[in-house]
């Protein structure tokens, strides 16, 4: 397995625990799960890359 695969493997599973403690929680169908993923993702994406580019341009 290459790191590709491992990383497409966390994603997926991240994505499955996701939706179904999501659908669990709100009793909601599963695109409306699916899509809140992809707000929470994206969200989470912005951050890291937010604090990559504080990190940078704290550089002395």
């Amino acid at each position: 397995m290459s790191l590709d695969d491992s990383d497409e493997l966390n994603y997926l599973c991240t994505k499955v625990k996701f939706i179904h403690k999501y659908m669990g929680k709100n009793n909601c169908t599963y695109e409306d799960a699916e899509r809140e993923f992809h707000i929470w993702i994206e969200g989470l994406m912005d951050s890291r890359i937010e604090l990559a580019n504080k990190m940078l341009n704290a550089r002395p």
